[in-house]
């Protein structure tokens, strides 16, 4: 039997560790094998390559379960009898509607070590393996358990010895030291598994060292990845120790919390540019912040910020649409964050992920938002469907002016001297009337905007 794992990616530059880690843990498992597409690839071409295994196993998210989809049912056309297996966060919650669909056989939910083993093992026969949908006789079946994988099964492994190293330099590589979110953000899926568990130190390093040999970027995929002190500084130390020229490394931090010895420890030994902290402040109205359970010193996370962003580069995230956050708490919260001046500053928008809890309050706080991925908001009590509008806008005008570094120097003149939110909100909207945003060329993104300020 010959079995793929397999994924959509969203880019070319990413790369998939779910399906490594699976693919590594079972290697010796005649039949299977592995292989990236991206979700911009011809979908028959794609299809068509799957056909000829027996089992196709998907590694399933918000930005790829629509082309998974139908990629899948290209392949039931092609070749009817194969038998398609999703995985992943966007199949784990809420998969009522995923199963019935004819193109999908099988469902796994959770994490995938335990069950895609037991299924190698057992298939056919599947009575026995763990957090599996599988439908039998018009029937679906679901056997829910509660067994967690031991990452110390990690040790002396090494999910990135299948690639080819020289495709490596190109890639955003990713590597997990734990798993789970001590936090409980109502918005994020993370906040559903509060058991933060770490893979064995010596293995996490031979990953690194590994990554940093044949790589260049490698993203840490911990959700608050200095909620340990002596942790953090021992891997910061790790990496100083042993890092390559061109390699950068990204780490998602809770900056409120980040104790002061790893301040200072970056201060000591860390060269500019080497690392880049993605630090998700999403609001600074705190009313808001307590409705999803969240918790934030945005004075504190400030001062951390101004600390180190000399030594480290900041990616500043922030989300529209949470409960009791108005048009002005937005604005707010955007023009004190803007005046931080980071080198990236994403304005997202509030997702209603499948399993999370935010899901499960429409009614309460008047929430609408779009049935298909990736379920992002279109109203609520507090911000009007025109309002969003208008901060998307924003969020384009932001990204072509800012986030890609074409007018720093003018936009940091006007921070100084007006509202850099009301300026960006009415470019946004003066852009769109000239010009669509996907169409545009550079000479537009300086004509558009003459034009604007003479207006």
């Amino acid at each position: 039997m010959r079995i793929l794992l397999t994924t959509l990616n969203a880019k070319y530059i990413h790369i998939n560790l779910a399906i490594r880690l699976l693919y590594e843990l079972n290697h010796d498992r005649e039949g299977l094998e592995w292989k990236e597409f991206t979700i911009k690839e011809s979908q028959d071409e794609v299809a068509g390559f799957c056909a000829d295994f027996d089992v196709v196993a998907f590694s399933c998210y918000i930005w790829n379960i629509t082309q998974t989809l139908e990629v899948a049912r290209k392949i039931k056309k092609i070749r009817p009898d194969v038998q398609i297996l999703l995985g992943g966060p966007e199949v784990s919650y809420d998969w009522q509607e995923v199963i019935a669909l004819p193109e999908v056989d099988f469902i796994i939910t959770g994490e995938g070590e335990i069950p895609f083993r037991a299924f190698l093992e057992n298939y056919p026969v599947l009575d026995a393996v763990p957090n599996l949908v599988w439908k039998s006789g018009g029937e679906v079946l679901y056997l829910p358990q509660t067994e967690v994988f031991n990452l110390e099964n990690y040790r002396g492994l090494q999910p990135y010895r299948h690639d080819d190293v020289k495709t490596l330099k190109t890639k955003v590589l990713y590597i997990e030291t734990s798993r789970g979110c001590p936090y409980k953000c109502e918005f994020c899926l993370a906040s559903l598994d509060n058991k933060v568990r770490y893979l064995p130190d010596e293995t996490i390093k031979t990953h690194l060292l590994y990554l940093m040999e044949h790589g260049r970027v490698i993203k840490f995929l911990d959700r608050t990845f200095n909620i340990k002190r002596d942790f953090t500084i021992d891997m910061f130390r790790f990496i100083l120790d042993n890092y390559r020229p061109g390699n950068i490394f990204q780490f998602e931090i809770t900056a409120d919390i980040i104790h002061p010895q790893i301040i200072e420890f970056i201060h000591e030994h860390v060269p500019p540019g080497l690392f880049r902290f993605e630090i998700g402040i999403q609001t600074v109205n705190q009313k808001a912040n307590l409705e999803v359970s969240r918790k934030q010193n945005f004075e504190k996370t400030k001062s951390i910020i101004l600390q180190l962003q000399d030594k480290v580069e900041m990616h500043l995230d922030l989300i529209v649409g949470l409960a009791l956050d108005y048009w002005e708490d937005i604005r707010y919260s955007f023009e004190e964050v803007f005046k931080l001046y980071p080198p990236e500053l994403q304005l997202g928008f509030l997702k209603f992920l499948k399993g999370t809890p935010v899901r499960y309050k429409l009614a309460e706080h008047g929430f609408v938002f779009d049935p298909n991925p990736p379920y992002q908001i279109i109203e609520s009590k507090y911000l009007s469907r025109e309002e969003l509008h208008r901060i998307e806008l924003l969020e384009h005008a932001l990204e072509i002016y800012w986030n890609k570094k074409r007018t720093p120097n003018t936009l940091r003149y006007v921070t100084e001297r007006y509202s850099i939110f009301d300026f960006l909100a009415g470019l946004g909207a003066f852009f769109a009337e000239i010009k669509p945003f996907h169409q545009h060329i550079l000479e537009d993104v300086y004509t558009i905007l003459d034009q604007y300020v003479q207006r």
